[in-house]
């Protein structure tokens, strides 16, 4: 048996399939995992109310939110980084001189959206318009900005996303170098519907400074740490971990860089990592 170790689990790809399930074989290597004294975090881009209540019951010992900017443990705040102010006000802008037209913001109290994002909610083909979720998403232009304030000056937020339309006038690569001064920019997940899609991160706040963080706080050295993700928005977590694991899924070629390929989300990937490294 391995000492206990601190684990880091990507949901979208990792835990859980493109229908939002986690397969059984995750579920009972987590418990297993568990039970022989390993501390298992959740470590994702969605921010907390946006994680289903059937993920968060599966009995984590904390969750990583907002891309590494919220941490929690049970009912404790281990920290929370919000976005500048200046930060979304660029963005705003931004995103009105390139038409696009479908974004978000997301931190502790739900989901910032605009009038583009309500129309991919509506169209039936995600979870995210479900019931569960209804009372977290809030319309921007519903946001009562006083005078002589902001937006960006009113929202609380921790992160923000966008995809395109089918023909942008700014590729991935322009915009993340046109909101560098504000933002790290790492690939979102809608790459099956939009050609230029994004996750705009607090610069020098990801998913490997929480990895760093929260096994600083909880009094683990990194090399007891173990990161586990399939796609771009995980490398700083991979990165940071003692331990780097890539599913059998993975995208924009973090297995190259991972110290082991487990196999495909749909070949109980993550139930085999478990085994791998020696946690069940």
């Amino acid at each position: 048996m391995v000492s206990a170790k601190l684990v880091f689990i990507d949901i979208d790809g990792t835990l859980a399939d493109e229908h939002h399930r986690v397969p059984e074989s995750a579920q009972t290597a987590c418990r297993q995992a568990q039970r022989n004294g390993h501390k298992l975090f959740i470590c994702t881009g969605r921010s907390l109310p946006k994680i289903e209540r059937s993920i968060l019951d599966l009995g984590f010992d904390g969750v990583v939110s907002c891309a590494g900017a919220q941490a929690n443990v049970g009912d404790k705040v281990l920290f929370e980084h919000l976005v500048p102010a200046e930060a979304i006000d660029a963005a705003m802008a931004y995103f009105r001189k390139h038409h696009i037209e479908t974004y978000q913001w997301q931190g502790a109290d739900g989901m910032y959206i605009s009038e583009g994002y309500l129309r991919h909610l509506q169209n039936g083909h995600t979870a995210w318009g479900s019931d569960e979720f209804a009372k977290y998403w809030h319309m921007i232009d519903d946001v009562e900005i006083p005078e002589g304030s902001t937006l960006g000056q009113v929202l609380k937020t921790s992160k923000g996303s966008y995809f395109t339309g089918p023909d942008p006038d700014v590729t991935f690569e322009d915009v993340k170098r046109d909101m560098s001064p504000w933002f790290e920019l790492v690939h979102g997940s809608y790459d099956k519907i939009s050609p230029n899609n994004g996750e705009l991160l607090i610069n020098g706040v990801d998913k490997g400074s929480a990895v760093r963080d929260v096994a600083a706080a909880l009094g683990y050295d990194i090399t007891d740490t173990i990161a586990i993700g399939d796609s771009d928005n995980d490398t700083a977590m991979l990165k940071a971990a003692g331990t780097s694991v890539a599913m059998g899924n993975a995208t924009h070629g973090i297995e190259q860089f991972c110290d082991i390929v487990t196999t495909d989300i749909h070949d109980d990937g993550l139930a085999n990592a478990f085994v791998t490294l020696g946690l069940v």
